[in-house]
């Protein structure tokens, strides 16, 4: 009789811890959905890229507009300076990164006959101090050289502004629905994003949200980790 009681005994607390690691399992699981909808809102590994091709032509246009602009700005000036200047229709040939933007001024102006531009400040500004000028007729030229390097090798971030409407919400749709979940799904741990409106004050700035933050300490886990799993703004500039 004393062998069935204790039989009994053990088939029940095995019950109960066959019940506790089940409950466990759910809990655990519990947690990791709460989480995973505190941090997207929604788990669905759904990627924001289906309209990446319209946001990049919208916010080309947009860009395309402030440059022209910014041209236009500059050809006033010029022509404060030297009168009635007649400046040709200039395409851009090609949009460059900030820090691209002086060796390639350097290399511009070089073709057009001035030799001796070298870039500085990282590429973000021109020294000129090396060039031969020695009249004021090539003083004039080169004016108009740099207004036509300028026009067709415009830096799209120097338009922040004028894109971030259109750039903003896209990116934070990819952060939501694709990056967080990849970097995730890589066993990196992510930092709790900002809502859409705190995360668009601080696109494509030094405050900016940064979703590899917390990978790890050395310069080699965050190129991995951006490998596998790239940031909105490389997607949107084409750069993956």
């Amino acid at each position: 009789m004393g062998e069935r009681i204790e039989a009994s005994r053990l088939a029940r607390s095995r019950a109960r811890s066959a019940r506790l690691r089940a409950a466990r399992r759910v809990s655990t699981g519990g947690v990791a959905a709460a989480l995973c909808l505190v941090l997207l809102g929604a788990c669905s590994p759904a990627p924001a890229l289906d309209d990446l091709d319209d946001v990049r032509a919208a916010r080309d246009a947009a860009a395309a507009t402030a440059h022209e602009a910014a041209l236009e700005r500059a050809a006033v000036f010029l022509r404060d300076k030297w009168g009635p200047v007649a400046l040709p229709d200039v395409p851009v040939e090609r949009w460059v990164a900030a820090g691209e933007w002086g060796p390639t001024m350097a290399r511009c102006l070089d073709d057009a006959g001035f030799a001796g531009t070298r870039p500085a400040d990282d590429g973000e500004r021109l020294d000129y101090s090396a060039v031969q000028l020695g009249s004021t007729r090539e003083f004039f030229e080169i004016d108009v050289a740099g207004w036509i390097c300028q026009a067709r090798y415009p830096v799209r971030t120097w338009f922040e502004d004028d894109v971030r409407a259109i750039e903003a919400p896209w990116a934070f749709r990819y952060l939501t629905s694709t990056l967080v979940p990849c970097l995730l799904a890589h066993g990196y741990e992510v930092p709790v994003p900002p809502d859409a409106a705190a995360f668009a004050a601080g696109w494509r700035t030094d405050a900016g949200f940064d979703a590899y933050a917390l990978v790890g300490e050395g310069g080699g886990d965050r190129a991995r980790a951006a490998a596998r799993c790239p940031s909105p703004e490389t997607v949107l500039d084409g750069t993956t």
